[in-house]
């Protein structure tokens, strides 16, 4: 067949304007489709629906075109004008149907995108999103008022059974964000929104409320309450009611609680709690302003002292500030008052976990008893199991169920992806890590997200994109001292110590302990223990430097005041670091060499050897190999320590060439083996890095 064979068939059959046609009719169509949709709030399933039903109607269109001829006289079949004909006829149909093929795969990938937002965007029912309420007030001052009584709201609709409650962080997210009603629906899985607006002047309070239909962006509910400045509690309560009967018309009356009843405690609870947040979420520590928080906590214990949440705020605040102690009495009055208290039973879980007991475990499971919908009880729960020795029990099978469960209660929330990247990473589950920043990447454009993607990448051993993630968060936030002490050690973790001495003169004892520099590390932390003698990392970075030094002696002393090694035969580490601490005791007592040390050196591996934390792979199998050399089991220990290459994640240096466990190794091929693949990754970063930075447009 020709081609001039072929278009002039074209041109007689009229297919080219038959083309045309269809497709400025399926164009205009398409567009009133979707702006019908788009107005009436149709699934959007109606205009994608359409756009196939056009895409498949396209090669029939044709094929009629060219088959028939469609006149004033009826329609005619067309006769074939070329010896060609037939052959024409065929490779035809075969390049509308390759037409229609390439139409589909060309939208094959926003339908598969599509399919699966659909999948995985399941509103809930029943469920609500309180977005922060707005100060109408005429001074700032107020601003505690609006956002207390959002938050308020929100702990006490949480606790209704029935109810999902989206996350505080989220929802403050989302009008931080300027989301339309739609979009929170959606990100949060809510079918409902609370917002609204409080003002106080003189002797009125009026506040301003409405109930969103998320879906549809309709208000479902709205009212406006004028009362006396003092009656903001029961304004409070009126709206909980409202929309409980609103949330769940089919169920019994339902009485929701308020954290208190007293007026003046309820208005010291809500500035203590603005005081409060403002350090939390900035995730740093004000010492003065959290102070201020735990005096106004105290004074609403002091007008409301039946008030569980009053007291549970208060220990939670005093845990904050790191003041144990001080914890204990509110706490565990607050259990007294009401056990039957989400909020109360996770505070409960962060004293005993703080303390190092195991009772913290059956507390944050209760917690998440009490209410599924707690994403902090969530997390806390998670992380305690994953180093507890519970979940290699059976117990718990997947503890990612756990942190993914807090992410979709929050997920808007930056911490809630910081957590499951972190499990993932301390798993060696390096895959999974790259996928929780790329939905980082996508949520969250600031300083602190550049830091939470630069640990992420250093959990994966890409430590040069970890430089420079951390460098663009001090680009985008210059003057944060915290950014400067980060690059330096991970400068150092690659060996590039000149360059993190420029970038901490003064090195502090974890610069110093990376670069084992340990007689410094020993002078500055001494000292250090007087001015911070709550901060338990300080003592397990002085011991590993007394193990360093052969100050076994030392050691043992200074760990003996840790709580270790009874806070782990317990079944419970409080952090990653007392595992690291329960090692350094470990060697030290096989260090000292008596009969006695080591007899209880080997018997604190052999737990470790059965317990909970052990993997094959990565810095786990490294303190399992220390621990199976201590047992006397160094083939086994070798075999293992092998096995060490295939982590992705860099190695603390000290703790491989410095740890008693593994002096014997010295001479050994295969440790030696380790140690020049650990300094071959470090050169392979160094080299790396210049174009990195360049490629991401930072310097130092």
């Amino acid at each position: 067949m020709t081609g001039g064979s072929f278009f002039s068939e074209l041109r007689k059959r009229k297919v080219l304007q038959a083309a045309a046609i269809y497709g400025a009719i399926a164009w205009g169509v398409t567009e009133v489709a979707v702006t019908v949709v788009e107005q009436l709030f149709l699934p959007q399933w109606v205009s994608t629906l359409a756009v196939i039903g056009f895409v498949v109607g396209f090669p029939v269109a044709m094929f009629m075109s060219w088959t028939f001829d469609f006149t004033s006289e009826g329609i005619h079949r067309t006769a074939i004008s070329s010896r060609r004909g037939k052959a024409s006829i065929a490779a035809s149909l075969l390049l509308l149907v390759a037409g229609t093929a390439g139409l589909f795969l060309l939208i094959k990938p926003a339908l598969q995108l599509q399919e699966r937002s659909s999948e995985t965007v399941m509103i809930q029912p029943n469920s609500l999103a309180v977005l922060p309420f707005e100060n109408a007030g005429s001074g700032p001052e107020d601003s505690f008022l609006s956002e207390g009584l959002s938050d308020e709201l929100r702990d006490q609709l949480g606790q209704v059974p029935g109810i999902r409650i989206a996350a505080r962080s989220s929802s403050i997210a989302a009008l931080e964000q300027r989301m339309d009603a739609l979009t929170v629906s959606t990100r949060l899985r809510v079918a409902n929104l609370l917002e609204g607006s409080v003002r106080r002047e003189g002797n009125k309070l009026r506040v301003s409320v409405q109930l969103i239909e998320g879906t549809s962006g309709l208000a479902l509910w709205s009212e406006t309450f004028e009362r006396g400045p003092n009656e903001l509690l029961n304004v409070q309560q009126a709206i909980a009611e409202r929309v409980v009967q609103l949330i769940l018309p089919n169920s019994q009356l339902i009485e929701t609680q308020p954290a208190t009843r007293d007026v003046t405690a309820n208005e010291l609870m809500l500035l203590a709690r603005h005081y409060e947040q403002q350090v939390r979420d900035r995730q740093v520590t004000d010492t003065e302003t959290l102070l201020e928080a735990i005096r106004l906590y105290r004074e609403a214990t002091e007008a409301d002292p039946e008030s569980a949440l009053a007291h549970s705020r208060l220990a939670g605040a005093l845990l904050f500030v790191g003041d144990i102690e001080a914890a204990e009495a509110p706490i565990f009055k607050a259990l007294s008052l009401d056990p039957n208290l989400s909020e109360v039973q996770n505070t409960l879980g962060e004293f005993y976990w703080a303390r190092g007991l195991p009772e913290a475990g059956t507390a944050f499971a209760r917690a998440v008893e009490l209410n599924p919908n707690n994403a902090d009880a969530l997390t806390n729960y998670a992380n305690l199991l994953w180093l507890s020795y519970e979940p290699y029990q059976g117990k718990v099978q997947d503890l990612a169920q756990l942190f993914r469960r807090a992410l979709e209660l929050d997920p808007l929330s930056l911490s809630r992806h910081a957590a499951l990247g972190d499990y993932f990473g301390k798993e060696g589950r390096t895959d999974e890590v790259r996928t929780v920043i790329q939905g980082i990447q996508q949520l969250f454009d600031d300083a602190e997200a550049y830091r939470v993607i630069g640990w992420l990448r250093e959990l994966t051993g890409e430590v040069d994109l970890a430089i420079a993630w951390t460098a663009r968060a001090r680009e985008q936030e210059p003057g944060n001292p915290l950014d400067d002490s980060k690059l330096a050690h991970l400068y150092a973790s690659i060996g590039d110590y000149q360059t993190a001495l420029s970038l901490e003169p003064d090195p502090g004892i974890g610069l110093l302990f990376r670069m084992r520099r340990y007689q410094e590390l020993i002078d500055t932390a001494e000292f250090l223990m007087i001015e911070e003698p709550e901060d338990i990392d300080i003592r397990y970075l002085l011991a590993f430097a007394y193990n360093a030094t052969g100050q076994f002696e030392s050691a043992i002393h200074i760990l003996s005041s840790t709580g270790l090694p009874d806070s782990l035969l317990s079944g419970t580490a409080r952090s990653v670091a007392d595992i690291e601490g329960f090692y350094t005791l470990t060697n030290a007592l096989a260090g000292m060499g008596s009969p006695e040390t080591t007899e209880l050196a080997q018997s604190l591996a052999l737990f470790s050897e059965n317990g909970p934390w052990w993997g094959d792979i990565g810095w786990l199998a490294l303190y399992r190999g220390c621990g199976l050399a201590i047992m006397g089991r160094y083939d086994d220990a070798l075999q293992l320590l092998v096995r060490v290459k295939e982590s992705q994640r860099l190695l603390w240096n000290p703790v491989i060439r410095d740890s008693f466990c593994f002096q014997r190794f010295a001479d050994e091929p295969a440790y030696q083996d380790i140690l020049a693949d650990q300094e071959q990754r470090r050169a392979a970063l160094r080299k790396r890095l210049p174009a990195t930075l360049e490629k991401f447009g930072v310097k130092l």
